[in-house]
């Protein structure tokens, strides 16, 4: 049989390709220069979103006997040949384990089954969108040990003739990435169903409702119904499985709603079902025992059945089927740097309110229990507004970055004073080693606490874009102001900071973001005390360029102070009135 029955005028060099057992065996000699089209996935693929990504380490995991019906009900699903759908959408609230179940079938079937994956986070800009999904989901197929000496050959060629093809519209990269690759399976290879069985075809998709534009969640869900459902009266196979787990928001189960998934899908409610709570008491028992352990002296008084059965009980309907609960009370209390018996009875002693209105009532006060003994409240809030902040608030994006080095240098804070602000969080942040790396939020549940003004109170933190812009604008004017004094100090010949140079050419833009009636007491206050000449000679300094440069940029300081201006003639009687 011609592997190449219908191509014409292209060439495959160092290739040798074998028929073996009836199958299609490649094997290929890998050479860069040979694959343009595959390094230009390379560069725009999110490698973080990956299951075995080292940015998600250490990724979230079923423990062990938990799970077991669910996960058993997936892999019959997984290992199915009659094919009789082709999306299992796994669904449930906040915190239930749906991450775990997604990383422990992904690690399971990786030598066998998996294809691809994409986990979801709402706080990581790379992977809270769908800007980059079909390019790092192509490139993981071309790239695979078992699907990439198939499909590597036409993802590159469509990419090299094509390199525009990484911005372009969703729907054409999935077509172009995806959807033709399989084409050239079934029809210039001449794959056969039976033989596309042998391949790894699942492809598993986490936390679809942490990708923040709702909109695009539902154009994911409509191109994988298209694909999904028209393979049945199609000439051209799509092999592939897709497991979706997520949150059941409205506007993903309308999606699912759709008469085309009808005969397609298969869902399950990991919620309360499949014994949560035996589950959850299991994970507990094997965790106090590791904590019991490893910390050593400080717990050798007590009992080795500790805390005993009563008190896991306690915290198992505590959860409500929560794994996550379970989760942040383990790291709370297994701290290493706290005294486990003493914070498991602070644990015990947190009491819901009567009155607290919350879908997560223990959840909610455990998290606050957790921020109450952190030091200095509003500064501590203000630094996880900053590694809560959307996408699009800074106009340099090196300042989204979410690491202690940036967040110090734009609050004006020393060293390590980041360190020592979160460092009673380690239970629900994840903050690395390296000053330059950036620090995650655990799960999404607490940036749900955080966000929800009804239920954090006082924790509240206000990640709403002008609410950011205010904040940004706030320590950017205290940063000019600390820069112009040292600068009048050395007769402005000292350098100026990454951090001055962002403030001194953006505090203006920050400004134009923030609605009249919408600026704080503390904006107004460093406005006043800003120094106009000293602004100008730092946008000035060392500037050894031409006339216009200068002029340029001493038309774009005045503009800034003009708007401001402006705005300060448009404020009438009110408590900020200005004479």
């Amino acid at each position: 049989m011609s592997v190449f029955p219908n191509a014409q005028n292209f060439t495959i060099n160092n290739g040798s390709f074998t028929n073996v057992t009836g199958g299609l065996n490649v094997y290929r000699k890998w050479d860069d220069q040979d694959y343009p089209g595959l390094k230009i996935l390379h560069q725009n693929a999110v490698w973080s979103a990956s299951y075995n990504s080292e940015q998600r380490f250490p990724p979230p995991n079923c423990h062990l006997g938990t799970r077991t019906q669910v996960l058993e009900i997936l892999k019959n699903w997984i290992t199915d040949t009659t094919n009789r759908t082709s999306v299992y959408w796994l669904y449930g609230a906040a915190g239930v384990g749906k991450s775990a179940v997604a990383q422990t079938i992904s690690e399971e079937f990786s030598a066998s089954h998996l294809a691809a994956s994409f986990f979801f986070a709402r706080t990581d800009s790379s992977r809270n969108n769908l800007l980059s999904f079909f390019i790092t989901i192509s490139h993981q197929l071309a790239t695979s040990s078992q699907l990439g000496p198939l499909l590597k050959y036409p993802i590159d060629v469509t990419v090299r003739d094509n390199p525009g093809i990484v911005h372009a519209v969703l729907e054409e990269q999935f077509q172009e990435l995806i959807v033709m690759p399989c084409h050239w399976l079934t029809v210039t290879c001449r794959l056969t169903p039976e033989k596309l069985e042998n391949l790894p075809r699942l492809i598993v998709i986490d936390g679809l409702d942490e990708c923040i534009d709702i909109a695009s969640q539902e154009r994911l869900l409509s191109l994988i119904r298209k694909a999904t459902s028209a393979k049945a009266t199609s000439a051209t196979q799509f092999p592939f499985k897709f497991l979706i787990c997520s949150r059941p928001e409205p506007r993903i189960r309308n999606a699912f709603s759709h008469q085309d998934f009808y005969s397609i899908l298969d869902c399950t409610d990991i919620g309360e079902s499949f014994e949560s709570g035996k589950d959850i008491a299991k994970y507990l028992r094997h965790e106090f025992g590791r904590i019991r352990q490893e910390h050593g002296q400080s717990m050798a008084h007590v009992a080795k059945d500790w805390p005993g059965n009563g008190i896991i009980q306690q915290l198992m309907l505590k959860a409500c089927g929560q794994f996550i609960y379970a989760t942040t009370v383990l790291k709370y209390i297994g701290d290493p740097d706290g005294l486990p018996t003493e914070r498991l009875e602070i644990i015990l002693k947190i009491t819901v309110p009567d009155d607290f209105d919350s879908p997560y009532p223990d959840l909610d006060q455990l998290y606050m229990q957790i921020l109450s003994v952190c030091p200095q409240r509003e500064l501590l809030l203000e630094v996880m507004a900053h590694i809560l902040i959307p996408t699009g608030i800074f106009f340099d994006t090196r300042y989204e970055r979410r690491s202690p080095a940036i967040i110090e240098g734009i609050f004006s804070l020393p060293k390590g004073k980041v360190r020592a602000l979160l460092s009673r969080l380690h239970s629900v942040l994840l903050i690395p080693e390296n000053d330059k790396k950036n620090i995650a939020v655990r799960h999404a549940s607490f940036v749900d606490f955080l966000t929800d003004r009804k239920r954090s109170g006082r924790y509240f933190v206000n990640t709403q874009k002008e609410a950011q812009h205010e904040r940004v604008l706030f320590y950017l004017l205290k940063i000019l102001s600390k820069s112009m004094i040292n600068s009048w100090k050395h007769h402005f010949e000292c350098a100026q900071s990454q951090f001055d140079q962002y403030a001194c050419a953006f505090w203006g833009s920050h400004f134009q973001k923030i609605r009249n009636d919408s600026f704080s007491s503390r904006i107004l206050t460093e406005l006043n005390q800003l120094d106009v000449c000293g602004l100008l000679n730092m946008a000035l300094q060392g500037k050894n360029v031409s006339l216009k440069v200068y002029s340029d940029t001493l038309k774009s300081c005045l503009g800034d102070f003009e708007r401001v201006v402006q705005w300060a003639k448009a404020l009438t009687l009110s408590r900020y009135l200005i004479r």
